[in-house]
Parts: structure tokens; sequence; C-alpha cells
């Protein structure tokens, strides 16, 4: 009676057959088969060596860190985990999800992967006028009447209105790189209340941010003003009255 061969070398067996039927030359090296043995392995006879080999060839490693940190999500809301990975397709900043979420650079960079979205998207669509953004986000606001002061009802209309401008694209199968980013979309909408915008009625002149950081020397001078005022008024004052005499 032979003997049984491992099961776990068929398995890797049948995983290389397949990659290399697809061309994916790539991921058998990442599996740790230098192109030597590849080139062996195009032989069935080598193919059924390893195959029937009761001698356990390969190994399992475990990425512990990596477990881990995967059984940390556990505890996120099945609700928090749609709507961060929803933004991360989005192309939320990881300075938005370390606000939002309380996540780590290395849990933004977890979620990163297992969405397949890549850490550096690289050069992202401008938005040369947002005017239409600005009545879009005015009107969204009303319409669901969300809260400005509601960080999470704001992140929820700048992902409306980033799937919004993004529709185009998506039906014409156009490049990523060419997508406006929630990160982008998120920058306006901020910019726009903190410049007193929105709501509409709270707009602040630019003068109040000047009082906010008074400049001592403005002062001075306009001591120096009121003074010379006054000065020529008691001047003035004085000729009315010597003409009166």
């Amino acid at each position: 009676m032979g003997k049984k061969h491992n099961p776990l070398n068929e398995a890797i067996i049948h995983q290389i057959l397949h990659l290399l039927r697809n061309g994916e030359v790539r991921r058998c090296l990442d599996m740790g088969l230098d192109p030597e043995i590849l080139s062996v392995l195009q032989s069935p006879s080598a193919l059924s060596v390893l195959l029937n080999s009761s001698a356990l060839w390969c190994q399992i490693l475990v990425d512990q860190d990596m477990v881990k940190r995967l059984l940390s999500t556990k505890d996120r809301s099945d609700e928090e985990t749609r709507m961060v990975q929803r933004a991360l397709r989005l192309g939320a900043t990881t300075p938005m999800l370390q606000q939002f979420f309380g996540m780590s650079p290395q849990d933004v960079a977890l979620q990163r992967v297992i969405v397949g979205v890549p850490g550096k998207p690289g050069r992202n669509r401008d938005v040369p006028d947002d005017t239409p953004l600005w009545h879009r986000f005015v009107h969204l606001m009303d319409e669901f009447g969300a809260d400005y002061q509601d960080p999470m009802a704001l992140l929820d209309i700048a992902m409306l209105i980033t799937e919004e401008v993004n529709i185009p694209l998506d039906q014409e199968a156009g490049d990523a790189t060419g997508r406006v980013t929630l990160g982008l979309i998120w920058h306006k909408i901020q910019q726009w209340i903190s410049e007193g915008l929105y709501p509409a009625g709270t707009a602040r002149k630019p003068a109040s941010l000047i009082l906010l950081t008074p400049n001592p020397s403005r002062k001075r001078d306009r001591s120096n003003d009121t003074a010379s005022g006054q000065l020529a008024r008691d001047e003035n004052l004085g000729q009315v009255e010597g003409e009166r005499m």
C-alpha cells in the first residue's frame, strides 16, 4: 500500500496550476517559487512528484499581527463598517477617517487593503467651478433636514455629492484617477461653513475677522488720528469764536 500524499501539497499544486493557466506568474513568485522551479513545473512528471510526495514541501505562516488587527474590527458595527468602506471607495483621506471613526493610520491602511483601494490614488480631478456643488449641497441639506453642526450628517451629504458628481465618469468607465474625491468635497463644505456662507445669513464681514486679532500699532494709529481730529476741531472752534468776537 503506497504512502498517502499530503493534502496540503495537493492544494498548493492545484493553486499553482490555476495561477499558471491564468498567466498570474507574479503570484507564483510571491508564493516562493522562483522562475527555475516554475520552468520545471511545466512537466507533468515534475508535478506528479510533488503531488504524490508524502513529505511536506510547503508550510503555512500566520501573520499574527495582521490576524489580531482583522479580529479587532469585529466590534465595529456593520453600519459603521459599511460607511468606512464607502468613504474609502469615494476617496476619503486618512485624517477624515481618524476624525470620524477614531481609526489609526494602520487601521485605515488595513481597510484600504480589504476594500482594494490604493493608498496613494494619484492625481485626482479638480472642480474649476464649484457653484453647482454649492447649490447641490444647499439643496441636500434642506431636503434631508441635516444639521450643519453634525459631522456625521455632513459626511453623509458629502458622500452623496461625491457619488453624484462621479456618475458620468462611472458610466463612461473612466479612469478612477480622474474622479472627484470625497476629500475634496469635504474640504469645500468645511470651507463654505468656515467662511460663513452656510447657513444662509451667517456670513461674516472681513472686518470682523481683523478685530479678532487686534494690532497694537493700529490702536496707536487710531489714537493719534483721534487726537489729531480733536486738535483740528479745537482750532476750527477757535477760529469761529474769533470771528464772532
